[in-house]
Parts: C-alpha cells; sequence; structure tokens
C-alpha cells in the first residue's frame, strides 16, 4: 500500500474546507427598520432644529406623548446630532447627542 503524499493531503483537506465554506454563505437578512430616542431633561414644548452635526442635514423628529424624548424617524445610525429644544417652562437649550446616546425604540 503506497503512502498519500502530505502537500496531496493537505490540498485535499484545504479544498474540502474552501467548498464547505463557500457553500455556507448566505445573504444577510435586511437590518429592521428602527426608530431612535434622545430623552430630555424635562418635558419640552416644542423641537426647534434637529441636524446631523457633520453635515448639518436635517433629521426627522418629533416629541413623545408625554414630551420627555424626542423620537427620531430614519436617524442613520452613528452619526451625533444636534438638537435645538424649547422647553415647558420656557428656557431653550442647545446639545448635542453622541450615537452613544441615542437609543432604539423597543
Amino acid at each position: 500500500m503506497k503512502r498519500l503524499s502530505p502537500y496531496l493531503l493537505i490540498g485535499f483537506i484545504s479544498f474540502t474546507f474552501f467548498i464547505t465554506g463557500s457553500a455556507q454563505t448566505v445573504n444577510e437578512p435586511p437590518k429592521p427598520k428602527w426608530d431612535y430616542q434622545i430623552y430630555l431633561k424635562q418635558p419640552a414644548k416644542e423641537i426647534k432644529e434637529i441636524l446631523y452635526e457633520k453635515d448639518c442635514a436635517p433629521v426627522k423628529g418629533s416629541l413623545s406623548q408625554d414630551k420627555k424624548t424626542i423620537i427620531l424617524k430614519d436617524y442613520e445610525e452613528g452619526k451625533r446630532v444636534y438638537v435645538k429644544v424649547v422647553y415647558e417652562d420656557g428656557t431653550e437649550e442647545e446639545f448635542t447627542k453622541s450615537s452613544c446616546f441615542i437609543d432604539p425604540v423597543i
């Protein structure tokens, strides 16, 4: 009985792993669309402005029913947001929130 060459054996094993790995590739399902939220310090009366900080593109947003959070529609994950808000007591506040403080609405 002849012995197999080590090169032939390594080639066969590599080919087997390659075929097995490529057969298991599956298209990933699309990422679900989420609304995102920013928590406010106190209830707000209105949102003056919501923009992405880097390019100043507008972000769609509205106040929640309790007026303590801003709900963002079509927020692009990972981007910092600039907000200008008027609270119910009449005070105005401008702030930025990094993506770490913008949470999905579940």
